[in-house]
């Protein structure tokens, strides 16, 4: 019963995000705010981990989707080990820094 549970609230929160990166398309953000909101909330009431384009695809700071050239800016950074990709938001100024390695 709780594998269901589980499964339902990740098919809604999925359905839930598309839901609000076609709004942020559209220039609503505060719909698309409010479909995040929704689907992170569903997610915690659950139980269920954020899957990784929640992680990686929603800006911390203000729930909006970060869509590139839209809402956020994209940058590659690299040393000699790791690229390093930098997200900023363009709403709140939130910046993320993800380590990608890399192959030889």
């Amino acid at each position: 019963m709780r594998r269901i549970i589980k499964d339902l609230a990740l098919q809604r929160a999925r359905r839930l995000y598309i839901l609000a990166v076609n709004e942020a398309r559209l220039g609503n953000y505060d719909r698309a705010r409010r479909y995040v909101d929704i689907a992170l909330d569903l997610l915690s009431k659950a139980n269920v981990r954020k899957p990784m384009y929640i992680r990686r695809g929603v800006c911390k700071n203000c729930h909006i989707p970060l869509i590139p050239g839209l809402t956020a800016t994209v940058r590659l950074r690299g040393n000699r080990k790791y690229i390093i990709v930098v997200r900023k938001c363009l709403l709140c100024g939130w910046v993320s820094r993800i380590l990608c390695p890399r192959r030889k």
